[in-house]
């Protein structure tokens, strides 16, 4: 089972994302295209959880990741 330390990292990194590309990540979930508009982004996400996760799996950012963006996607479609 995830450490509540890599837990609390992975949300912390993916809260840190979306604050900080918020206009282009809703822009891209329109678009169907996010993984490669901000392909680059996420994969200096992934660097920095592995740097600091201490040997946790990147399974727990990944679902981190998924459902924040599943989440925002449903917004976007509610309107």
């Amino acid at each position: 089972m995830a450490s509540r330390k890599a837990q609390r990292l992975a949300r912390t990194i993916v809260a840190d994302f979306f604050l900080y590309n918020q206009n282009i990540i809703d822009k891209a979930l329109k678009n169907d295209n996010l993984f490669e508009v901000l392909g680059g982004e996420i994969e200096d996400s992934i660097k920095f959880f592995i740097e600091r996760a201490d040997g946790e799996s990147l399974t727990i950012f990944w679902d981190t990741l998924f459902n924040k963006i599943m989440q925002r996607e449903a917004k976007l479609v509610e309107g």
